[in-house]
C-alpha cells in the first residue's frame, strides 16, 4: 500500500510522512483509521494475531494462557500447533516468530545472548526506526504488535544484565503511550512501567525505582490486575531492602519490606498465582526466618 493510498481521507500525505518520521504527534482517531486502512485490529485483544482462523486463534489462547503459569512444556505443544495452523499473513508470522524465540529461551534451547540477537533481527523488520528514538524526544506512534516486541527486547537485554538498553526502550514507549493515541494506553503502560521499576532498581536507582512502583501501583489496583501488582509490591520490598543493606535506609525499615512481601504473598493467593505465591513464600522465611502464614 503507497502513501497516498494510505492517507486518502485520513490525512495528507505530508502528514502520514511526518507521523511515520516521529515528527507529528498522531491523534486517537487518526491512529484508529490508519490501522483500519492497514487491516490492523486496534483493540488489544485482538491485535496480537489477526488472523480469521479461528481454530488458530483458540490456539494462541491456549498458549499465552500456559506461557502466563510459566507451564512451558504446554507452551511449546500448542506453539507447534499454531505453527502448523499459520497460513501467509505476515503479522500473525512475526508473532509466532516472537513468542516462539522467547519460549526457545525459557525451554533453554537458546541462550539469553541469542533471545537478544533474534529479537534484535525482528526488530530491524518490523519497526526499524526504533533506535534513532532511543536518544531522542521523539513522539512516534507504535503499534501493538510493535510494543509488544519492544518490551519483549527490553526485558531480553535485561537477561544479559544490559539495563540501560532496557531503560532506554522502556522509556521511548511510555513517551510515546503517554500522548494517547492509544485507546487503552494506560494498561500498556502498567507492565512497561513496572519492568522499568526492576531495570531502575538493577542500576542501583532505588529511590527512583521506588517512586515508579508508587506511581503504578494505584493504577494497578485501579485495573485489578494481579500479576502487576504481585510484582510491584515485591519490586518495592527488594528496593527497601537493597536501601538497608547499603546503609541509605535504616534496619527499622525491615519492617516495610515484611510487610510489601506479606502483601505481594496474599495477592498472589487470591489471584491463585501458585508460583509467585511460593516465590515469596520461600523469600519470606529465608529473609525473616519464619513462615509467612
Amino acid at each position: 500500500m503507497t502513501q497516498e493510498e494510505l492517507s486518502e481521507g485520513v490525512c495528507s500525505v505530508e502528514t502520514l510522512s511526518r507521523i511515520e518520521n516521529g515528527k507529528h504527534k498522531v491523534k486517537s482517531d487518526t491512529y484508529r483509521q490508519l490501522m483500519e486502512k492497514m487491516y490492523q485490529i486496534t483493540e488489544k485483544n485482538y491485535a496480537v494475531c489477526v488472523s480469521r482462523d479461528m481454530e488458530l486463534i483458540q490456539e494462541r489462547e491456549y498458549f499465552e494462557d500456559a506461557m502466563a503459569k510459566h507451564d512451558f512444556e504446554k507452551a511449546d505443544f500448542y506453539m507447534e500447533q499454531m505453527k502448523k495452523l499459520v497460513g501467509k499473513d505476515a503479522s500473525t508470522q512475526r508473532y509466532i516468530r516472537r513468542e516462539s524465540t522467547f519460549l526457545d529461551y525459557y525451554m533453554q534451547r537458546i541462550t539469553a545472548e541469542q533471545l537478544v540477537e533474534a529479537l534484535e533481527e525482528l526488530a530491524e523488520e518490523v519497526v526499524p526506526q526504533y533506535k534513532k528514538f532511543l536518544d531522542s524526544d521523539v513522539i512516534y506512534p507504535f503499534r501493538e504488535q510493535e510494543i509488544t516486541l519492544l518490551k519483549r527486547l527490553a526485558v531480553a537485554y535485561g537477561r544479559i544484565d544490559e539495563y540501560p538498553k532496557s531503560i532506554k526502550i522502556c522509556e521511548m514507549l511510555l513517551r510515546s503511550l503517554r500522548e494517547g493515541y492509544m485507546a487503552e494506553w494506560e494498561i500498556e503502560e502498567l507492565s512497561i512501567a513496572a519492568n522499568l521499576s526492576k531495570y531502575y532498581g538493577a542500576v542501583g536507582n532505588y529511590r527512583y525505582s521506588m517512586e515508579l512502583c508508587e506511581y503504578i501501583l494505584p493504577k494497578v489496583r485501579k485495573y485489578a490486575n494481579a500479576p502487576i501488582m504481585t510484582f510491584v509490591l515485591g519490586e518495592m520490598a527488594w528496593n527497601m531492602n537493597e536501601m538497608i543493606e547499603s546503609g541509605m535506609e535504616g534496619e527499622e525499615k525491615a519492617e516495610y519490606c515484611r510487610k510489601k512481601y506479606k502483601q505481594a504473598y496474599f495477592v498472589s493467593a487470591a489471584a491463585s498465582g501458585e508460583l509467585d505465591k511460593k516465590v515469596f513464600s520461600d523469600l519470606y522465611e529465608t529473609m525473616f526466618g519464619e513462615k509467612i502464614e
